[in-house]
């Protein structure tokens, strides 16, 4: 019989090794796990040990499960069984002891941001969790970009942003997306901005490294005017595009950040989407 166990900081290479053998290979290329890369998470996105779970027999680990923690909610970040494995009910035994440890400890709400070509909506609705929102990921592949004069623009960072009031949480973003994301990430990230003699119009905050596909990962992009957001938000995308040969990402957007009427005419096309559900904790 296979035993069960949430984990400590102290067991991150095990964490690490479950990642790297149950979920890793099924998912063409996901990159290895390290234990570097895994405290990097912790940083940046509250990957939390005591909110992931590992299922094992006197082989090593079958399953595993990575979980996250901040005031307001989870997000089930992987979750991962061994081929011969599946179908035994593993996942879902992770799951549920996660929704009880949560009704004790809290906070009470769960998230799954699930790619929808792995048609989990059965399974994740048989765990009592809900559909809530879609998310996608734009791409726009690297080509001329239409250059935007200089002046236009101007650097910003995330601390400039947030002493503006300009950078806030908002309800439904992505988790890479969101407000506590960016803080966190804050000294890595860098922004550009647009503005008038009477304020800031409009910024974009973006990861200066380049992606597996070469180009640059916009995680934050507002307009304060939403009547001339296709304008400024155009020109912000522009000015970044010229930095990378054209290639830019925005990754699991959500469909109230960006009118689709932008992305179209910066040259975006549609990459992977992923339905976000919810759940809320449950006692034993």
């Amino acid at each position: 019989m296979p035993s069960y166990r949430f984990c400590r900081p102290d067991d991150i290479p095990y964490l690490v090794r479950a990642i790297n053998e149950c979920y890793v290979p099924n998912f063409a290329g996901e990159p290895e796990m390290t234990v570097e890369a895994f405290r990097q998470e912790m940083k940046d996105i509250d990957l939390w040990p005591s909110n992931s779970m590992v299922a094992s027999t006197g082989k090593g680990p079958i399953a595993v499960m990575i979980g996250t923690k901040r005031a307001h909610e989870v997000l089930i970040l992987r979750l991962g069984v061994l081929p011969e494995h599946r179908r035994e009910g593993h996942g879902s035994h992770m799951l549920t002891s996660l929704s009880q440890k949560l009704a004790v400890l809290g906070p009470e709400r769960l998230v799954v941001e699930a790619p929808r070509r792995l048609e989990l909506d059965s399974f994740l609705r048989a765990a009592n969790y809900r559909f809530e929102t879609t998310l996608l990921d734009y791409h726009r592949p690297a080509g001329e970009v239409e250059p935007v004069p200089d002046g236009w623009t101007l650097p910003i960072s995330v601390d400039e942003l947030v002493a503006e009031g300009l950078l806030q949480r908002r309800d439904g973003r992505a988790w890479c997306r969101s407000h506590e994301t960016l803080l966190a990430r804050k000294d890595e990230l860098q922004g550009l901005a647009i503005a008038s003699p009477e304020r800031l119009e409009a910024f974009l905050i973006f990861d200066p490294s380049p992606t597996a596909r070469g180009g640059l990962a916009v995680l934050a992009l507002e307009c304060v005017d939403r009547a001339r957001q296709e304008v400024f938000l155009g020109v912000l995308l522009r000015a970044l595009a010229t930095r990378s040969g054209g290639a830019l990402e925005l990754p699991r957007l959500s469909d109230d950040e960006v009118p689709r009427s932008v992305l179209e005419a910066a040259g975006f096309l549609e990459g992977e989407s992923y339905d976000r559900y919810g759940a809320t904790a449950t006692p034993a």
